[in-house]
């Protein structure tokens, strides 16, 4: 029996033998983070003002929340907990230049499934936050990586996460989660 050896960068555990990214190409430093918070932070702020007639902008920037911003007009500060959401794991990775286009589990290419690869991504993502409570004057911030996904998809999402996902922790981000 021929003997199986492991090629650099190949899981033997991984069935397609795709190559594996090393964890260090995965990390993404904390001023590259601090940017990417900082970025969907203005262009949430862009859409928020507007619509509720404020005007917040960033002033601090830390861990939780990742994001303080104030309101000169009233004084009032906003917090605001930035999360990014991939359609599968390794898609921020990949965005950022870090590995290859991750490969759908349940398709088997790089096509996604918006029930079975999306939803359960998400809802881990989103589960995961809402394990804390942030207080009144904090809003969840969810930036999606991907351009795959419209509203119309969205709101086939919304009930469900609205029901399975958020029910009971609504005010865990007392100023809503925002997509």
């Amino acid at each position: 029996m021929a003997e199986i050896k492991r090629a650099k960068g190949m899981s033997l555990y991984n069935r397609s033998w795709r190559p594996v990214t090393p964890l260090k190409e995965l990390y993404v430093p904390t001023d590259e983070m601090k940017r990417i918070e900082r970025s969907a932070a203005e262009l949430f702020l862009s859409l928020y003002n507007p619509m509720l007639g404020t005007a917040y902008a960033v002033v601090d920037q830390g861990e939780t929340p990742d994001v303080t911003c104030s309101d000169p007009t009233t004084s009032r500060e906003l917090f605001l907990e930035v999360s990014l959401l991939e359609n599968i794991p390794g898609e921020i990775a990949h965005e950022l230049g870090r590995r290859l286009k991750p490969i759908s589990e349940t398709t088997g290419t790089t096509a996604v499934s918006l029930r079975d690869d999306v939803y359960p991504t998400f809802r881990r993502t989103i589960a995961k936050k809402l394990l804390s409570s942030y207080g009144p004057n904090t809003a969840l911030v969810l930036r999606q990586v991907s351009i795959l996904w419209e509203p119309c998809e969205w709101e086939l999402m919304a009930t469900e996460f609205r029901n399975e996902v958020l029910q009971g922790k609504e005010n865990n981000f007392g100023a809503g989660a925002w997509v």
